[in-house]
């Protein structure tokens, strides 16, 4: 470490490749939690609490596809740069994967979720099974949402992610001032979804 040198040069280039990702990644944050502002706004804190526990059960999983995509994206980088086809290949299992995976969590959260609210957080939360029960399919594409991003790391579009991700926040505010008056707390679930 002591032999290390600060290369200005090349924190310029990675700070300039990567700013994209980075304001990205923080409006992600940002339109992750607007919902729970706006239903405070909107309903109140009781509401609040009902979408937030619904919620947290349904975020459980988004740890799930950056743990898969750390384990397996360098070997799908190595196969780019030995072969298209394999390359293409190894992306497409990815998108299987990140497709499947969630989908059958999402089916089995949409049955149990009931039952689930109620043993985790008891009687006085049984709103938020319905909530829960529509929210927890934005994981699917949370879970491509992930595996995209690594891709399109991968082809030089950081900008593209940025400009979706710009898009998508738009989008879910307008919905949600849409759908929150008119659905309450299940209008934010489906904003999100």
């Amino acid at each position: 470490i002591i032999f290390w040198k600060f290369d200005r040069g090349l924190a310029i280039y990675f700070l300039k490749e990567s700013w994209p990702l980075i304001f990205s990644g923080f409006l992600v944050s940002v339109y992750m939690k607007i919902d729970m502002v706006m239903i405070n706004h909107m309903l109140g804190p009781y509401e609040v609490g009902i979408y937030s526990a619904a919620v947290k059960l349904s975020e459980l999983w988004y740890f799930i596809p950056v743990i898969i995509c750390s384990s397996i994206f360098p070997a799908i980088l190595n196969a780019k740069k030995q072969s298209q086809v394999i390359y293409y290949k190894r992306m497409k299992s990815l998108y299987f994967i990140m497709f499947w995976f969630p989908f059958f969590i999402s089916v089995a959260m949409t049955f149990i979720g009931d039952y689930l609210v109620v043993f985790l957080y008891g009687i006085d939360y049984n709103e938020s099974a319905s909530v829960l029960s529509i929210h927890i399919w934005a994981s699917i594409f949370v879970f491509i949402g992930v595996s995209n991003t690594r891709y399109m790391l991968a082809e030089g579009f950081q900008r593209t992610t940025l400009i979706g991700t710009l898009i998508g926040g738009i989008v879910n505010v307008a919905l949600n001032f849409y759908l929150i008056p008119l659905y309450g707390v299940s209008g934010a679930a489906w904003s999100t979804l």
